[in-house]
């Protein structure tokens, strides 16, 4: 009987030391905080590519930054050299004194942002009226031109936020032109007496403003005073101490670099 009652009382007292131990366990909350230490990097920024010449990615990329890259040499096709002079305000076929159609093919390049020179041949196809026999007759007359351009507002229309590439902007000039044919009575700023002169020159001061018409557009329009470097008996009739004023409007396509 008392090895029984010994170990019936080590067993209740086992028991109530597991639940007083579990009791206590119950009561104090359980720390689940951690502390933990790191080193983080950034990754390396990856190259900029620019998109390969001639793909489509490359095409839309050059259609958002075009206004923005300075292009350096420009080919323009003007597409307005026509031209008719009437006698008289009838404009039947014996009013027409001469009429011209052709085209105008310039390179324009820079030397600087803001010097560039031009270099242009119009070939014209004329139909005029012989001084002699007053009859209509065909023609062919080439003109060209040399000239030298400064355009001077690059600065003001940067500071305004306008486009200033592209050949954008106002410019003074000096350019030679010439006109080739017996039969033309022309350069580009200048008109000559048809008088027989295969060739023809002058000289003129240019103040003119260019301008992109979307990408493959231009309009270029230009007052000049020019000087006659060759014989114009028709200009000496009107007055040697007269001052004329040319006006000129180019409109056409314009391809860059």
């Amino acid at each position: 009987m008392n090895i029984f009652s010994t170990l019936r009382n080590a067993f209740v007292l086992a028991v109530l030391l597991v639940v007083v131990a579990g009791s206590a366990r119950a009561q104090t909350p359980t720390d689940s905080s951690r502390i933990s230490y790191g080193e983080e990097t950034l990754p390396a920024p990856l190259p900029a590519s620019e998109p390969v010449a001639g793909s489509r990615l490359g095409q839309q990329y050059s259609k958002l930054v075009r206004l923005q890259i300075e292009e350096t040499q420009l080919w323009k096709l003007g597409l307005n050299n026509i031209g008719a002079v009437y006698q008289g305000i009838a404009n039947g076929p014996d009013s027409l004194l001469s009429s011209r159609l052709g085209v105008h093919l310039a390179y324009e390049r820079k030397l600087t942002p803001v010097w560039s020179v031009l270099g242009e041949v119009s070939p014209d196809f004329l139909r005029y009226r012989d001084a002699e026999t007053r009859q209509l007759r065909n023609g062919f007359a080439v003109r060209t031109q040399l000239a030298g351009r400064y355009y001077y507002n690059l600065n003001k229309r940067i500071r305004k936020g306008k486009s200033a590439s592209n050949f954008s902007a106002n410019y003074l000039s000096l350019a030679l032109s010439s006109g080739f044919g017996r039969n033309s009575r022309e350069t580009h700023y200048t008109t000559f007496a048809r008088d027989g002169q295969a060739v023809r020159l002058s000289l003129a001061a240019v103040y003119g403003l260019q301008r992109r018409l979307g990408r493959y557009g231009f309009i270029d329009f230009s007052l000049a005073v020019p000087v006659a470097l060759t014989p114009n008996p028709g200009r000496a009739a009107t007055g040697a101490l007269a001052v004329d004023i040319f006006g000129k409007l180019r409109i056409g396509l314009a391809l860059g670099r």
